[in-house]
């Protein structure tokens, strides 16, 4: 009998042992997955609080026309592919190794199917209260400027260099919004602003809004 229930015993211990290697090994395998859900549900969380904490009269809904990201200006077609792009600035991200140029509104190569585009409707770093707006393809072609922003987090750091200074931002704000040609900005008035657009990652009916805010200058 006693030998009996020794073996029961060792049964049960196996079968827990086994369960919790299973359950770990579950957790190993999809550990990227489980941490991008917690990421997705801090967001979420943070952004309903940072709507909440800003003033009515300080939150602007814009609803801007973007389909002219997909529209190239005919007007200000170039004369030859050749040379090698003038930036009039860089954006750049360390934690997810982006530092892209892109260039003046006017320029014929200032569209995603080139460059990070700079939206029509965008002020320049340099303009208090103002909202510079990017705009680049997600996904694995090698124009998929933004195809790493899915990574970012509320509190991390994008810069801007542009004129001699380094404009830093914070995001503080993550949202998604329907592919519909057209998108809601929702920011501070009274604050300094850096928007970056682009397609929500596995997403084809969405994009994803980043809205950060201006914390320092320095120049370089």
């Amino acid at each position: 009998m006693a030998t009996k229930n020794k073996v029961k015993k060792e049964e049960t211990i196996l079968i827990i042992v086994g369960s919790l290697l299973l359950i770990i090994s579950f957790i190993l395998f999809h550990y990227e997955k489980i941490l991008s859900i917690s990421d997705a549900i801090y967001n979420n969380i943070q952004a309903e609080i940072y709507k909440e904490n800003v003033k009515d009269e300080d939150n602007l809904e814009v609803n801007i026309n973007t389909n002219y990201i997909d529209k190239k200006d005919d007007d200000n077609s170039p004369t030859s592919n050749s040379g090698s792009p003038n930036y009039i600035g860089f954006i750049e991200i360390d934690k997810i190794n982006l530092r892209q140029g892109f260039l003046s509104k006017n320029s014929y190569y200032n569209h995603i199917d080139y460059h990070v585009q700079i939206l029509k409707v965008s002020d320049l770093p340099d303009v208090i209260g103002g909202n510079l707006i990017l705009a680049a393809h997600s996904g694995n072609s090698y124009i998929s400027y933004f195809h790493n922003l899915y990574k970012l987090n509320l509190g991390d750091i994008a810069k801007i260099y542009y004129n001699g200074k380094i404009y830093r931002y914070e995001i503080v704000n993550i949202y998604k919004e329907k592919k519909d040609g057209s998108v809601n900005i929702y920011r501070d008035l009274e604050k300094t602003c850096l928007t970056l657009i682009t397609c929500t990652r596995n997403d084809s009916k969405t994009q994803t809004i980043y809205i950060l805010e201006l914390i320092g200058v320095e120049t370089y």
